[in-house]
């Protein structure tokens, strides 16, 4: 596949391929681009997670990207608004692990937006936006900037969040099986000990559980992904063979599926650290308590 990836490359201006920073030359970042895909967002959890995962693969665009976000979220409808803001928390949440240049664009717009919603959305738009700032505030996604983000906001009478008052979208509701309320869970979480053993364990399941991810069918589309690069590469050999320069439908084909390739390979990564965490965690827990049955059994024997 080099050869027909030089040619890509050439055709690109951009010898890093899938592989460079920000990914900028596979499946390139144009402003228009971004505009013609947040006009087509709708609050679905694929829309919102595939326009999520593009924007965070051009991370390195994350001023243009938070910047024509902040354009399109000001002239979008009241129900659109609100799937901007999700596509801000997915992007927020699967991008910290990467670095922090979305958490810092999006602060300079979110407050002002955020705010707009609360004021003009109803009760809905309520609702939305205190949940959005209480799981921002539980798992510190803007760190101890939130305090300032919840009294200009939500003042002293947040709305009471309960199980009929979760939002649709995926990527802030709690796991389909959990039976409390955001109130309640972020009470009970409080309640742990900061930096104890519980609290830990809590927090990396939750991370394991946020990623909101089907594996296997990521896995098939890795591998069919990669037969369908196999088969342009093929092309694009045969069409260099010939002498004839490669169709620009084949170059950006092969950027499009490159792309692909490459978000379901840092998705599945990131699935399997946040796995590798959460059992590291349990391992530790198990060994704790092993210990401490030993000792436990032992003062026991001196007392029969």
């Amino acid at each position: 596949m080099a050869g027909a990836k030089a040619d890509v490359d050439a055709e690109t201006g951009d010898g890093g391929g899938a592989g460079g920073a920000g990914g900028g030359g596979v499946g390139s970042f144009s402003e228009q681009r971004l505009v013609e895909k947040l006009n087509k967002l709708n609050s679905s959890a694929a829309s919102i997670q595939t326009l999520s995962q593009w924007c965070i693969f051009h991370r390195k665009k994350a001023k243009r990207v938070v910047d024509t976000w902040e354009r399109q979220f000001n002239s979008a409808t009241k129900n659109k608004k609100v799937s901007f803001l999700y596509l801000s928390n997915d992007i927020l949440q699967n991008s910290k692990r990467k670095g922090g240049d979305f958490v810092n664009e999006f602060w300079r717009v979110l407050p002002k937006s955020l705010k707009h919603v609360y004021e003009n959305g109803g009760e809905d738009g309520k609702k939305v936006v205190a949940r959005l700032i209480g799981i921002w505030d539980e798992r510190k996604v803007f760190g101890t900037r939130i305090e300032s983000l919840k009294d200009d906001i939500l003042g002293d009478n947040p709305p009471i969040l309960d199980n009929n008052g979760n939002s649709s979208n995926p990527s802030s509701n709690p796991p389909s099986n959990s039976k409390v309320s955001w109130k309640d869970s972020g009470t009970i979480v409080k309640k742990l000990t900061v930096g104890g053993m519980p609290e830990k364990i809590v927090t990396a399941y939750e991370s394991v559980l946020d990623q909101h991810f089907d594996e296997d069918t990521a896995l098939n589309k890795c591998k069919s992904t990669v037969g369908v690069l196999e088969r342009i590469n093929k092309d694009i050999d045969d069409a260099s063979t010939n002498g004839n320069q490669p169709a620009s439908t084949l170059i950006s084909d092969f950027q499009e599926q490159e792309m692909t390739l490459k978000q379901c390979i840092e998705q599945l990564e990131s699935v399997d650290a946040a796995r590798i965490s959460l059992i590291n965690q349990l391992k530790e827990a198990l060994s704790e308590q092993e210990s401490k049955s030993v000792v436990l059994r032992s003062q026991l024997q001196t007392y029969k």
